[in-house]
């Protein structure tokens, strides 16, 4: 086996050498009911995703053996003996077995330790992410450096030690560890970011500034609701990207903020749904419009990978089946509701996908894909590349006339869906679908100055030609890094480029629903690109 050594991230991912109009589209009516009711079945837990013929990786081989330093810092006073904890991600085929993962302190000598596999790569059976407790002991604010080494059997064995991600002692592991890891997607570090280190400067000012405690879950205004775009996700790509416990601490405290205030949970707690939806509801009620896009599973799963914490599991399950079983409500009758709008048809899908990720059963699989396969179908009878629908529809106030267009701010999400599903599953649809979407972009929906995007695509109305709009560009640029991801094709970076200096000239975070919108894909773009380009 060759050893690994702590590399940047592009060498894991094999690379080569103010005042603005902030998009506000979220005033849409409220969806009424249907009939019938989904699949009923409850959910078991976790379960080991079969292995057989997996399609191939879209990455290189990841080192089976290596060292990762760890970091402990008793932030939150002394540890006597104190239970540490930490989820330890992996990129895809690196880690077989959680036996072949052992812990050394500064001194050299192993440490007794709690593995528990957290989750599995479903295309190869590998392990994305294992739960690792400890036991420790600190002075208040003492640092130590120890380390993990994964590739061969351990000799000591530590049982029954559970997660306590909220304890004295903070482990956390270098950034450029967990954006190679894949655990919240393709990632850069903040400290290799060179080519737009404007915008994490301006994401890690905002974050401080911004007085997150009074924002709450705000109902009738996405505007002034704490974790639109969802914070939790938002938050944990920043520490992916920057390894501190002050990152973690805040993106832990985020997720942990969601589940208390933002879910109700049903049949005991086998589903969750987020609060704005009215009492009463039942897997054969549409699910409003307006709560599909608070229900945050993917803040919710990367909480999970990184901490181990039960709550954040069953939260994500919760989510997903909640999901799974409205699906038949939200694809009959009438309209469907899953295309109205493409965001209506994106958080169910990363829900699923997050679902998916953690709970890999048949029945799982089955929905996911089948939202999948009605995405691909849907770009399919149209002509542009686009998501065509009646524009008017979500918003008249938007758009009065446009039988037959697209959002492009939208249509990023649905794309961010697809790539967590493509992480899972490779399936070669999602290849031919990002490059229609890409090209849409490119050719139908770009403004005449070329610096944004159309707020609104095909709207006969207004045309919607400015660039006003160039902070969402932020929101939307990780579609060319993940075009350039799944075509190798470098144009998709020197066009991305372009559109992501834009972008980064008009950013806005200065409240949390802009900063979760700015947060919660631009680390990916630049993860991309670094395969690519120099970052």
């Amino acid at each position: 086996m060759r050893a690994f050594q702590l590399l940047p991230v592009c060498i894991l991912l094999a690379c080569s050498s103010s005042s603005e109009v902030v998009a506000d589209p979220d005033a849409e009516p409220i969806d009424g009911a249907v009939d019938d009711a989904g699949d009923a079945s409850t959910v078991d837990g976790a379960t080991d995703a079969p292995v057989g013929d997996a399609p191939p990786s879209d990455a290189p081989p990841a080192p089976t053996s290596g060292k990762i330093p760890l970091t402990l810092e008793a932030d939150r006073g002394a540890a006597a003996a104190a239970v540490v904890s930490l989820g330890v991600p992996f990129p895809p085929g690196a880690l077989a077995s959680d036996k072949s993962l052992a812990l050394f302190d500064a001194a050299g000598a192993e440490v007794a330790i709690t593995t528990t596999v957290l989750a599995k790569w479903p295309a190869d059976g590998s392990i994305r992410s294992v739960l690792v407790a400890f036991k420790t002991t600190l002075a208040a604010a003492a640092k130590a450096t120890w380390e993990l080494r994964y590739g061969a059997p351990r000799t000591l064995e530590a049982t029954g030690l559970a997660a306590n991600p909220d304890g004295p002692v903070a482990a956390t592991l270098p950034a450029t560890w967990l954006s190679g890891s894949r655990v919240s997607g393709v990632l850069l570090p903040v400290a290799a970011n060179k080519k737009f280190a404007t915008y994490d400067t301006e994401l890690e000012s905002q974050l401080g500034k911004i007085a997150w405690g009074t924002f709450g879950s705000n109902c009738a205004s996405t505007t002034n609701h704490r974790t639109y775009y969802d914070s939790p996700h938002g938050m944990y790509q920043l520490y992916a990207r920057v390894g501190d416990a002050r990152h973690y601490r805040r993106a832990r405290e985020e997720a942990v903020w969601y589940r208390a205030n933002e879910l109700r949970w049903y049949e005991g707690r086998a589903m969750a749904v987020q609060v704005c939806q009215p009492s009463g509801w039942t897997p054969s009620v549409i699910i409003d419009w307006g709560v599909l896009r608070r229900m945050l599973g993917q803040g919710m799963l990367d909480d999970y990978l990184l901490t181990g914490d039960p709550a954040a599991k069953e939260a994500v399950l919760g989510l997903g089946e909640a999901y799974r079983r409205n699906l038949l409500a939200l694809t009959s009758g009438k309209e469907v509701t899953l295309e109205v709008t493409e965001r209506n048809m994106a958080w169910p899908l990363m829900g699923l996908s997050a679902y998916y990720a953690i709970d890999p059963r048949k029945e799982v699989k089955d929905a996911l894909e089948s939202v999948v396969t009605r995405t691909v179908a849907w770009q399919a009878r149209g002509t542009s590349g686009a998501f065509e629908h009646d524009i008017v529809r979500p918003d008249p106030s938007e758009c009065s006339n446009g039988p037959a267009g697209g959002s492009p701010f939208m249509t990023s999400l649905l794309v961010d869906g697809l790539m967590d599903y493509h992480a899972l599953t490779l399936d070669p649809r999602v290849v031919d679908v990002v490059k229609k979407v890409a090209a849409w972009y490119e050719t139908k929906a770009i403004t005449t100055d070329k610096k944004a995007f159309r707020y609104l695509w095909n709207c006969l109305s207004d045309p919607y030609d400015s660039s006003d709009y160039a902070d969402l560009n932020l929101l939307i640029g990780h579609v060319f890094g993940a075009a350039y991801h799944l075509t190798k094709d470098p144009k998709w970076i020197g066009f991305g480029d372009t559109i992501a200096a834009s972008g980064v000239e008009a950013i806005y975070v200065g409240r949390p629903k802009q900063w979760n919108q700015g947060a919660r894909a631009f680390g990916r773009y630049l993860g991309y690109r670094a395969a690519g380009a120099a970052p």
